[in-house]
C-alpha cells in the first residue's frame, strides 16, 4: 500500500461536481471501495453539515470519522455524534449575523447535525459552529470578509465555491481553532496516524488548510490557480474523476 495511511478529501468540486446534493461518479466510487479491507482510511473534509453527506458516507461505505462544517467538527458516522467541535461565542455570532443580513442573501448556521436558515436573530438554544452567506457576487464575498475581519478578531473567514451559481461564492465563518487544517490534525490522532502518511485532495480556497496539514497535497485540475501552486500533485478534474486518479497512482500502483 505504500507510504500513506489515509486519504481526506474535500467533496464539492473535488470527489463530486458542485451541487446541493452530492452525486459521485460510478468510478470514483468503485475506486474508494476498492480500498476497502486494506487497512487504507478514506475520509472527507467538507463544508457542508452532517446532514448533507450521509448519503454519500452510506453510499461509500465510510466507518472512519468525517470533518464536517470546514472544520468545525468531527463526527463518527457510526454513531453519527460529533467527536469534537467548535461553538462560536454569542455575541461574536449576533455581530456576524448583523452584517450577513446587510447583504440580503440567504444565511445559514451549523448547530448539530443541522442547518438552519437565520432571519432576525439566532435562537437562544443554537450552538453555531459556522455560519455561511450564501450565492456572494466575489466583490460581495471581498466586501463582507473585510466587515467581518475588521469587526471580530476570534473568527477565521473563508470564501469557496456555491451551488447556488458558478461565478458565486460562499462565504464561511467560524473559530480560529475551527478549519480544515485544525481537524485534519486532530483526525490523525484519532486514526493514530501521522500528517506525513495522509493524501489531502482539494480544488478551492477553503481546502489550502486541508492541504497544508497533509503529507501529500493534491489539487484537482479543476482547483483555484492558487491551490494548484502549493500542490505536490495536480490530479484530473473533477468531470475526469481525478479522486480515483489520486487512489490508483499513489495507494493501489495501479497508474505509475
Amino acid at each position: 500500500m505504500g507510504k500513506y495511511k489515509a486519504i481526506i478529501s474535500d467533496i464539492d468540486g473535488t470527489l463530486a461536481p458542485v451541487v446541493y446534493h452530492s452525486v459521485i461518479s460510478d468510478r470514483v466510487k468503485k475506486a474508494i471501495k476498492d480500498l476497502n479491507g486494506k487497512n487504507f482510511t478514506f475520509s472527507l473534509a467538507t463544508g457542508k453539515p452532517f446532514f448533507l453527506i450521509e448519503h454519500l458516507i452510506e453510499e461509500l461505505e465510510i466507518k472512519s470519522p468525517v470533518i464536517v462544517d470546514n472544520g468545525a467538527a468531527i463526527y463518527d458516522p457510526l454513531t453519527k455524534k460529533p467527536l469534537w467541535d467548535s461553538i462560536i461565542k454569542k455575541e461574536s455570532a449576533d455581530i456576524i449575523l448583523e452584517i450577513a443580513k446587510t447583504y440580503r442573501k440567504e444565511i445559514r448556521a451549523s448547530s448539530g447535525r443541522e442547518s438552519y436558515e437565520l432571519k432576525d436573530k439566532i435562537p437562544e438554544d443554537m450552538r453555531p459552529r459556522k455560519f455561511v452567506a450564501m450565492g456572494l457576487k466575489p466583490e460581495e464575498a471581498g466586501s463582507y470578509i473585510k466587515k467581518i475581519e475588521a469587526a471580530l478578531k476570534d473568527v477565521i473567514v473563508v470564501r469557496t465555491s456555491s451551488f447556488k451559481g458558478k461565478d458565486l461564492l460562499d462565504v464561511y465563518v467560524t473559530n480560529p481553532d475551527a478549519t480544515k487544517q485544525h481537524a485534519v490534525l486532530k483526525l490523525a490522532e484519532i486514526l493514530k496516524i501521522s500528517r506525513e502518511e495522509i493524501i489531502g485532495i482539494g480544488d478551492h480556497y477553503n481546502d489550502f488548510p486541508l492541504l497544508m496539514a497533509c503529507g501529500l497535497k493534491v489539487a484537482m485540475g479543476n482547483a483555484v490557480d492558487d491551490l494548484k501552486a502549493i500542490a505536490d500533485y495536480i490530479a484530473p478534474s473533477v468531470e475526469k474523476d481525478g479522486v480515483a486518479d489520486v487512489i490508483d497512482r499513489f495507494v493501489l500502483n495501479n497508474n505509475r
